[in-house]
């Protein structure tokens, strides 16, 4: 038990607190150096997505990244009136969207590369790489046995 740990107060021992206080943090570092590109971490995910796969519905792309419908809607919404993604209609359910990622998106997906890699970089530079590997790792393993739960 840490020192941190052994305070009192319920939220020093939450585990959704100390991870959401990590995310938060992550995506604040990977937002700041993806701004000057005009998107979010969620919203480069989601061309990155986009840019390796065809006309995806919203349900398709919130599984793929592990992020559920309306947050998915949230983030196509601007991209959509940025012009970096098209909304089209299924053509085999006519109730359905597709969503597709248009030239200016690849362009912008691909601007905003370095952004991330700056990002990725900076993770390395404050965390190190042994010590990255293994939070990466202790998080793969944690989503996988928390998985079997649902």
């Amino acid at each position: 038990m840490t020192s941190n740990d052994s305070a009192a107060g319920p939220a020093n021992l939450c585990t959704a607190a100390k991870v959401r206080r990590l995310s938060r943090r992550v995506s604040q570092i990977y937002d700041e150096a993806l701004a000057g590109h005009g998107l979010t971490v969620g919203q480069f995910g989601l061309l990155a997505c986009l840019s390796r796969r065809r006309g995806l519905g919203i349900g398709a792309l919130a599984a793929l990244l592990a992020a559920d419908a309306s947050t998915v809607s949230r983030l196509v919404r601007p991209l959509a009136a940025d012009g970096l993604v098209a909304i089209r209609v299924d053509p085999t359910d006519k109730r359905g969207r597709l969503v597709w990622l248009t030239d200016a998106g690849h362009q912008r997906r691909a601007a905003a590369q370095a952004g991330w890699q700056a990002a990725q970089d900076a993770m390395v530079e404050r965390l190190g790489g042994g010590r990255l590997a293994a939070l990466r790792f202790l998080l793969d393993e944690a989503h996988e046995r928390l998985e079997t739960m649902i």
